[in-house]
């Protein structure tokens, strides 16, 4: 919950300084490609953290597999099903993120 928050408190400055800077120029299209950047970046390192966990030959148990996963998934109660909700739900924005932007883009023109 603290890595979403951090993080969407940077969209937001961002987005705040863009707009300021670009007045007429501004389109929330281009602000949200850092958003769906990073979304998609914590997919892949939590699918590469599910994946590890999943398949017991990797490790000898459960564990936090690289340092943006840490940063996103907390520290009590690890375990296959946690990692899975972790990395469906950061699916699911993605894709959100992602039909979002398309339909911006296509609303623009």
């Amino acid at each position: 919950m603290g890595f979403t928050l951090i993080v969407l408190i940077l969209w937001g400055v961002y987005t705040f300084l863009m707009k300021k800077y670009f007045v007429n120029e501004f389109m929330l299209s281009k602000a949200l490609i850092p958003l769906i950047l990073v979304c998609v970046i914590s997919t892949i390192c939590l699918g590469v953290n599910f994946v590890a966990s999943a398949v017991p030959n990797f490790n000898d148990g459960i564990g936090i597999h690289n340092f943006l996963a840490y940063w996103i998934i907390p520290e009590d109660n690890w375990s296959v099903q946690l990692f899975k909700s972790y990395f469906d739900s950061s699916v699911y924005i993605s894709l959100f993120l992602t039909f979002i932007y398309s339909i911006l883009i296509l609303l623009k023109k």
